[in-house]
């Protein structure tokens, strides 16, 4: 869906960069969220933001701010 990589950086930013996070496509980012203790909403919402050019700052210190 983001082939020039703005999935990758974003999990990068967000500090979710284990082997089940970068490389399960399978697994639903809302596991992810919970494996590494943020909130899944936050984290669904950030890489929605992507279709829009985002996600802003607020939604991404959101997504990263353990739960």
């Amino acid at each position: 869906m983001f082939p020039d990589g703005e999935a990758g950086a974003l999990l990068s930013r967000l500090s979710m960069p284990c082997a089940h996070c970068g490389g399960a496509f399978h697994e639903p980012l809302t596991m992810a969220a919970k494996r590494h203790a943020r909130d899944p909403r936050a984290v669904i919402e950030a890489f929605r933001a992507l279709e829009h050019g985002g996600p802003s700052d607020e939604q991404a210190q959101a997504a990263s701010r353990r739960v």
